[in-house]
């Protein structure tokens, strides 16, 4: 989907006979030059003028996990969760024991746009291994406001990379290909915020001309409003996402079909729930997770 107002960052594919329309999304934190010059002089020498080629930084991105694992309650040989999406709404998540999807680990998703740019969304995501994976190998190429850095794009048909440090979360925004202005990126780094709950998860907030996309909000037909990832590469993904009215058939999330898997999805309680991976895992976490919303 190069050149569409709303990327795509993972590889699209189609899941089955289900079309789904795409979003996914990572990052990387600053990296930190370290410069060090020592001049001395015998007594009654003359000073001797600086090197002539300066002293080459060394930088280098952290790696950080960039993932929770939340801590259950048990009873009867299930597990429960108490989760908070990252528009500060909560569930309440009931699994067998046996699915360990906090074993999983969980990451927020969002998605936002600024006043005027109604026909441009960007995923901010939060990427496995932090500053490091945004970073490959790269310098970072500057610092914006507070704890916001730029980076280089992560592929040739993406724009370059603001990564956000929301302590000891990071998050990414992908720009599109032709970028946004210098401007704009300080808009963005200015007014989104970041709030960690007591349990770990990752609350975002913005003040205008930020804004962020509601619970079940949609965008070319794809969900763009908060969602809860547990897990993902090679295990089994399972997606939550407040959904007001949630009905399966007029859902499509390409976080879930891009992965080229068996995939479920069903509603309970106003929250959308889709997982992929190997079926008969996928088909007992759809069949016997139990989700309740609680704010």
């Amino acid at each position: 989907m190069a050149g569409e107002p709303y990327d795509i960052i993972e590889a699209r594919s189609p899941r089955g006979p289900r079309r789904w329309i795409g979003v996914a999304v990572l990052a990387a934190l600053a990296l930190v030059p370290v410069v060090s010059l020592l001049a001395g002089r015998e007594p009654d020498s003359v000073p001797q003028p600086p090197p002539s080629v300066p002293a080459r930084a060394e930088a280098v991105a952290e790696d950080a996990p960039n993932v929770l694992y939340p801590r259950p309650r048990h009873r009867g040989g299930r597990e429960i969760l108490n989760v908070v999406f990252p528009d500060g709404s909560a569930a309440e998540v009931g699994y067998p024991a046996e699915l360990d999807l906090a074993g999983l680990g969980v990451r927020p998703a969002m998605t936002g746009r600024l006043d005027g740019e109604a026909g441009t969304y960007r995923q901010l995501t939060v990427p496995q291994g932090g500053p490091a994976g945004v970073a490959m190998g790269r310098p970072m190429i500057r610092k914006l406001a507070g704890r916001v850095t730029l980076w280089h794009p992560m592929s040739p048909v993406e724009g370059e990379v603001l990564l956000f440090a929301f302590d000891p979360w990071f998050v990414a925004l992908r720009d599109l290909k032709d970028g946004m202005p210098f401007e704009q990126r300080m808009l963005w780094a200015r007014n989104l915020r970041g709030r960690v709950t007591r349990d770990g998860y990752l609350v975002l907030d913005a003040r205008a001309p930020v804004r962020l996309a509601r619970p079940g909000e949609t965008f070319r037909g794809e969900q763009v409003g908060p969602q809860l990832w547990f897990g993902g590469a090679r295990e089994t993904l399972l997606v939550l996402a407040p959904v007001p009215g949630c009905d399966v058939a007029a859902i499509e999330l390409s976080v879930i079909e891009q992965r080229r898997r068996f995939s479920a999805e069903t509603c309970q309680d106003g929250v959308y729930v889709a997982a992929s991976g190997e079926r008969g895992h996928v088909e007992r976490a759809v069949a016997e997770i139990v989700v309740r919303r609680t704010a």
